[in-house]
């Protein structure tokens, strides 16, 4: 049996799981809502302490004898290849929330997004049982890789390379310009892997993965200033950011759907400003599930959004309109609140080598205005309530 270095690895693994348990408690503190893709974010970090944890464990048992010696082994270290894999599965899905913002798209990803974890279970439990497939416990209660142990490397590592595609992806599009950092966690993740791999009794792998979240953590406090807290939607500072870098659309063709709420303040004074706040959610909650892929959507101001997308034809944008008011007919009449939401919604073209920002926007606010006066005038009412 190879000589362990059971301090450092107590030490290292030690490391890994304050790092966790503080950024959590910080993370936590500033959390007001948790959404999808806090929920994500806290699964990698229970996860990666749970890692920390059992990874010292399977080597101080490594090769002692005592009664239920071997069922323990088998336990933990089928339980370190089920945490492994599932670190690259909830940080993919994690990448994607935060790109999208579409729960709806989560349920979609997922499918295929499994398959690598159902791959791993089912050799890892079939080891646990005996098999050898990916791991053996040898009687003498020593740790022995199996034959099929390169199979969690190889998915895990897909998994990182499909996060950085997600990225890659989004920043493509030219709306993204906020490329998320997924190389902050990928790079010193893919090495630890390595390592540990290469060289068996060196215990880095979580403890890698405890640094790489600390990374991340770090870069999304500067991103956090681009999105509204309340919508979970980009902020108009996010909006003016791309706007003022339209170079990156490369000279394609922009239309925007500027979205304005309808006696948005009849809400507030008939049911109260929580439910004012409730709504602007659900809004935000209807336009994040009807952006298409490559498009973004924004929270300019109190009650006014924008969803903004790459096409050639007008149709598209108008598919996205009616995918919106078909959404918000739907909740409407579920009777989830006791309010109900009604839109005034204009779309224009911004064409990035003849256009100006000013027209662009001064375009959509005449044609979203132009809505909202049709809106008032069959309502009968005064269009300064809003």
């Amino acid at each position: 049996m190879e000589t362990i270095n059971i301090p450092e690895i107590l030490l290292v693994n030690a490391i890994g799981v304050t790092l966790m348990l503080l950024l959590r408690a910080t993370w936590l503190g500033s959390v007001k809502r948790r959404r999808a893709g806090d929920i994500l974010y806290d699964m990698i970090i229970l996860i990666t302490i749970l890692g920390c944890v059992l990874e010292p464990v399977s080597f101080l048992i490594d090769g002692k004898l005592f009664p239920g010696c071997r069922a323990v082994s088998y336990a933990v270290n089928a339980l370190l290849f089920l945490g492994t894999i599932s670190v690259g599965f909830f940080w993919c899905l994690y990448v994607d929330f935060r790109i999208h913002t579409n729960v709806r798209r989560l349920y979609i990803s997922s499918g295929f997004l499994l398959i690598p974890v159902a791959v791993v279970t089912v050799l890892a439990v079939s080891s646990a049982l005996g098999s050898g497939l990916m791991f053996s416990i040898s009687p003498e209660n020593v740790y022995q890789r199996g034959k099929l142990v390169w199979v969690s490397y190889v998915f895990l590592f897909g998994y990182y390379t499909y996060s950085f595609y997600l990225s890659l992806a989004a920043r493509k599009s030219g709306l993204h310009i906020q490329f998320f950092p997924v190389l902050y966690f990928i790079i010193p993740c893919m090495l630890g892997t390595v390592i540990q791999w290469l060289f068996y009794g060196i215990s880095i792998g979580w403890t890698t993965v405890a640094v790489a979240m600390t990374f991340v953590h770090m870069q999304l406090q500067s991103m956090n200033a681009y999105v509204d807290s309340l919508s979970e939607l980009y902020n108009r500072r996010y909006l003016d950011y791309i706007l003022s870098h339209r170079k990156h659309l490369g000279g394609r063709f922009l239309y925007g759907i500027y979205i304005d709420m309808n006696d948005f303040k009849g809400i507030n004074d008939r049911y109260g400003h929580t439910y004012g706040d409730d709504a602007i959610r659900t809004i935000g909650r209807i336009l994040s599930e009807s952006t298409p892929e490559g498009g973004v959507a924004i929270r300019c101001s109190g009650d006014e959004f924008l969803i903004l997308m790459v096409t050639p034809a007008e149709a598209a944008a108008r598919e996205v309109m009616a995918r919106v008011e078909q959404k918000t007919q739907a909740f409407n009449t579920s009777g989830q609140a006791p309010y109900t939401i009604s839109m005034a919604i204009g779309i224009s073209q911004f064409d990035i080598e003849r256009d100006s920002v000013e027209e662009f926007l001064a375009n959509l606010d005449r044609q979203m205005y132009a809505a909202k006066n049709t809106y008032y005038r069959t309502q009968g009412c005064d269009r300064r309530r809003k």
